[in-house]
């Protein structure tokens, strides 16, 4: 019993290419973010890790909205969260935010304001993984 709920959370993070991708862009985020925050204190210049931090999170949108299968929902299949869901409705807040705190950034030139981006960020990316990934571990359990 235990080991067919290992493999089911296996195949969760890694049963095909998108959820591959999507666990492996996971983990470069919560690194980097974790470097970045630790040494924040070194750290001069904001704006390139912003930019990066904001094009990461971007693509790990772009893997799960694949892995998730929203994009069949939106023709009006079926995917991983209804469409109306608490989880897709706080991704589309989350997404918002970090579209907003991203492109920002490019225009004020300012590091303090870039670094404050750079938290906000990471504490949106952060957020919408925990939404998401404890509510895809929650369905699957039950």
């Amino acid at each position: 019993m235990l080991a067919k709920e290992g493999l089911k959370m296996i195949s969760l993070f890694f049963g095909d290419l998108w959820s591959i991708l999507s666990s492996i862009t996971l983990l470069i985020i919560l690194i980097f973010a974790t470097l970045s925050i630790i040494n924040n204190r070194k750290i001069e210049l904001w704006g390139g890790r912003t930019l990066v931090l904001t094009i990461i999170g971007l693509a790990l949108c772009c893997f799960a909205v694949m892995r998730d299968d929203y994009v069949t929902a939106l023709q009006g299949g079926e995917g991983f969260f209804a469409l109306d869901s608490l989880q897709v409705n706080l991704s589309y807040a989350g997404g918002a935010i970090n579209l907003l705190a991203g492109i920002s950034s490019v225009f004020v030139k300012n590091q303090k304001y870039r670094k404050i981006m750079f938290f906000v960020l990471s504490a949106s990316i952060v957020l919408k993984i925990l939404i998401i990934e404890i509510s895809r571990i929650a369905l699957l359990q039950g």
